[in-house]
């Protein structure tokens, strides 16, 4: 007889840290992931300065410049000549202000018939005269002021004319760079994708092969992040509308794989998957095969399902009638042998698990031994 293969889980910490460590590992690959990602993005792509230089009119652009630099030089001269006018202001303020005092003293003595001294008439007549050539200035100031500003507007005017030109011929630039920037992200696209496909491909191979091995965690842990930085990058280069259809079939052909994979379990199930559904249903006294209840020994004339099978009062008077339960056992519904003879020890056992509770004989349990109506 074949051994039975036995699966030891160890005490309640160590799964715990074996589950605690596999999250840790998934997010370390997930960072490692990462860096090689930026790394890999972080490589000059088109610099709209150079796409600029190579097809923008250059002597349009000194000339941009040269108004630029002419009308910064106009306003910095009408904001010298303004500064210039205010001081004048100030200065005309004063001599005005020096002469009306000089005039208010000749006529209080001229009412007291007191004839101004030479002084006094010389004061008065220079406070006029520097009033007047301040004036005379500041009207100066204003004129060239005036002039100064309608240069600024024609220069002005220039730019504007220029700007319009120049835009006009920076809207297919901007096409030509955005076009360049769109092949250098596919580019980047495809080296990642490059770089992070073919260890999914791996992650997928070491899934099936190895998912119920030993290291099954390693992988689990392995391709889980891979396929999140996968899908990562897919959503950061793609457009969404096109995303959208690249997410929704790869959740299809998941979810078909699985779906198969879960029919072809059914329909051909493995050994380990057989044994644990007999067991279960076992422990609850129901038919591995059609789930109807067990109704040997003191359960023969009691009823129960999954649910309420705990709450069962369970009679041990080996009076009652059908209390004895070393006898052979068929299901009643779907005919499938539940409890024989033991070859060895000529105990009662179960059919559909592997070893005998009495004497430890092993038997091979397949699926052929189901009997189905």
């Amino acid at each position: 007889m074949p051994e039975t293969q036995l699966t030891h889980k160890g005490p309640w910490t160590h799964r715990f840290l074996v589950h605690l460590f596999t999250v840790v590992l998934t997010v370390l690959v997930y960072w490692l992931l990462g860096f090689i990602v930026d790394d890999i993005g972080s490589w000059p792509g088109p610099q709209y300065t150079d796409v600029e230089q190579r097809l923008l009119d250059q002597t349009l652009v000194a000339k941009s410049q040269e108004l630029h630099t002419t009308i910064a030089d106009i306003e910095r001269r009408v904001s010298n000549q303004k500064s210039r006018q205010s001081i004048l202001g100030d200065s005309t303020a004063s001599s005005q202000k020096t002469m009306n005092q000089l005039l208010e003293i000749q006529r209080l003595a001229l009412q007291k018939d007191v004839t101004p001294t030479p002084e006094e008439a010389k004061a008065l007549a220079d406070s006029e005269e520097l009033f007047l050539s301040n004036q005379k200035q500041y009207q100066l100031l204003n004129a060239e002021i005036a002039d100064l500003n309608a240069q600024l507007q024609d220069v002005e005017q220039q730019r504007r004319d220029l700007d319009k030109t120049l835009e006009g011929q920076r809207e297919p630039i901007r096409r030509e760079y955005e076009a360049l920037l769109r092949v250098h992200d596919l580019r980047m696209a495809a080296i990642k994708l490059g770089a992070l496909v073919p260890l999914l491909v791996v992650a997928l191979i070491l899934f099936l092969k190895r998912r119920g091995s030993l290291y099954a965690p390693l992988v689990y842990a392995f391709g889980i992040a891979l396929m999140l930085k996968v899908a990562l990058v897919m959503h950061e280069y793609f457009p969404s509308r096109y995303f959208k259809y690249i997410l929704i079939v790869i959740c299809l052909i998941v979810v078909t794989r699985m779906l198969v994979s879960l029919l072809r379990m059914i329909a051909f199930p493995k050994r380990d998957w057989l044994l644990k559904q007999y067991r279960e249903a076992y422990e609850v006294f129901l038919c591995p095969v059609c789930d109807y209840p067990i109704r040997r020994g003191p359960l023969k004339y009691l009823f129960w399902t999954r649910r309420t099978i705990k709450k069962l009062h369970v009679p041990h008077d080996p009076s009652l009638p059908g209390s004895a339960s070393d006898e052979s056992y068929t299901c009643p519904m779907c005919g499938t042998k539940l409890f024989e003879e033991c070859p060895s020890c000529h105990a009662n056992r179960h059919s559909l698990l592997p070893a005998c509770e009495k004497c430890g004989a092993e038997k091979v349990v397949a699926p052929s031994q189901v009997v189905r109506h």
